[in-house]
C-alpha cells in the first residue's frame, strides 16, 4: 500500500511540474480599432489563431477594441498600459507625422509600389519611429484598401471640390482638400455616416471596405477612386519590454507568423479592394474614376507643393526628416 501512495505521490508532483511548460509563456492584450468591412479587420481576425497554432499555443493574443480608444493606443502601448496595438498611421499625424509619407500626394500612388518599397526603405523607417517614440517592436504592416471619396450628390471635377464639407482621415489629404477649395471637417469614425446622411458633411474619405461595412450605399449614391492618401498604412507593434519578456525560443516564430501574415494580406489587397467596390456598385452606388486630365488638375503643383511644405514643417517639429525620406522614395522610384 505504501508502495502505491508513493507512486501516486510521485505521478502528482510530475504533473504539477510539468504543467507550467504546458501552459502559454505569454498573453498580450491587443489593441485595435473596429473598422467594419475593412481589410484591416478582416487581416486582424485571423491572429490570434495563427499565432496559437505557431507557438503551440505558448503565445495568446487577446483583441480589445474598446479597451483603449484608438488614437490613445500608441501610446498606451509605449507606457505599457497596452501590450500591443494595430496601429493606424493617421494616429500619429500630431506627434510622428513621419509615419504619414503615404498620404502624400502622387508619392506612392499605388499600394503594390509602397509594397515593393518595404524592405529597401520602408520597414525600417517605421521600425525607427515606433522604437524611438513609441517604446515598440513592430513586427508587422499593412494597409487598408482603395481609399474613395462618398457624396450624395456626383462628384466630377476639380471645381465640385469647391465649398464642400469634407471629413478626411489624416492631415495630408486635409491639406490637399483646402487647396481644392473644400472645408475639412473634423468626426469621429462612428459619426460619418449619420453625418452626410443629416448633411453635417458632404463627402466622406474613406476606404471601400468600410465604405461596404458601414453601410454607405443607404446613404449616399456615389464613390469616386480619386486617388488621395492612397496608401493608409498600418502596423502591429509591441512594446519593447513585453518583447523581451518573450522566451527567446518563440521570438523568431512570432516574427515568421507576422511576416507570413502580413504577406498575405498584400498579396489579397487588389481582390479585396475590387471585391468591395462591386459589392458597392450591386448596392446601387455609382462609381466614378477621374480620368487622367482630371487627376493632373488635382495633383497640380499649386496644390501639391503646400502639401508637402506643412508636412515637411510638422517633421521638423517633431524632430524627424520629412524632405530626406521623400527624396529617398524618390530615388528608389526613378531606379
Amino acid at each position: 500500500m505504501g508502495h502505491w501512495k508513493t507512486l501516486l505521490a510521485t505521478l502528482a508532483l510530475s504533473a504539477s511540474v510539468a504543467l507550467p511548460a504546458a501552459a502559454e509563456d505569454a498573453n498580450w492584450s491587443v489593441g485595435f480599432v473596429r473598422a467594419t468591412g475593412s481589410s484591416y479587420l478582416a487581416t486582424i481576425d485571423t491572429v490570434p489563431d495563427r499565432i496559437a497554432a505557431a507557438t503551440n499555443g505558448r503565445l495568446k493574443i487577446t483583441l480589445y477594441d474598446t479597451l483603449v480608444p484608438g488614437p490613445d493606443q500608441p501610446g498606451a502601448v509605449r507606457d505599457g498600459r497596452l501590450d500591443a496595438s494595430f496601429a493606424v498611421s493617421p494616429w500619429l499625424s500630431a506627434e510622428a507625422p513621419y509615419m504619414n509619407f503615404g498620404h502624400l500626394p502622387g508619392l506612392l500612388p499605388d499600394v503594390g509600389e509602397y509594397h515593393e518599397m518595404l524592405d529597401p526603405l520602408l520597414r525600417g523607417e517605421m521600425a525607427s519611429v515606433w522604437a524611438d517614440k513609441y517604446n515598440s517592436v513592430q513586427l508587422a504592416t499593412g494597409v487598408f484598401e482603395t481609399q474613395g471619396i462618398i457624396s450624395r450628390d456626383p462628384l466630377r471635377t476639380v471645381e465640385d471640390f469647391r465649398g464642400k464639407k469634407v471629413r478626411v482621415h489624416n492631415t495630408e489629404a486635409a491639406s490637399l482638400m483646402s487647396q481644392l477649395g473644400a472645408v475639412p471637417t473634423p468626426l469621429n469614425f462612428s459619426e460619418i455616416v449619420p453625418a452626410l446622411q443629416r448633411g453635417v458633411v458632404d463627402l466622406v474619405m474613406t476606404s471601400v471596405g468600410t465604405a461596404s461595412g458601414m453601410g454607405f450605399p443607404e446613404v449616399a449614391n456615389h464613390i469616386g477612386l480619386w486617388r488621395i492618401g492612397t496608401v493608409v498604412p498600418w502596423s502591429f507593434v509591441v512594446n519593447k519590454e513585453k518583447w523581451d519578456a518573450l522566451p527567446d525560443d518563440l521570438k523568431p516564430i512570432v516574427e515568421a507568423e507576422f511576416r507570413a501574415i502580413e504577406d498575405e494580406h498584400f498579396a489579397q489587397h487588389e481582390s479585396f479592394s475590387r471585391g468591395k467596390i462591386d459589392m458597392l456598385v450591386k448596392a446601387g452606388m455609382t462609381l466614378y474614376e477621374p480620368p487622367q486630365e482630371v487627376l493632373d488638375e488635382v495633383f497640380a503643383e499649386k496644390n501639391v507643393k503646400p502639401v508637402y511644405d506643412n508636412w515637411y514643417r510638422l517633421n521638423e517639429q517633431s524632430g524627424t526628416d520629412g524632405r530626406a525620406l521623400v527624396e529617398k522614395i524618390r530615388a528608389l522610384k526613378a531606379q
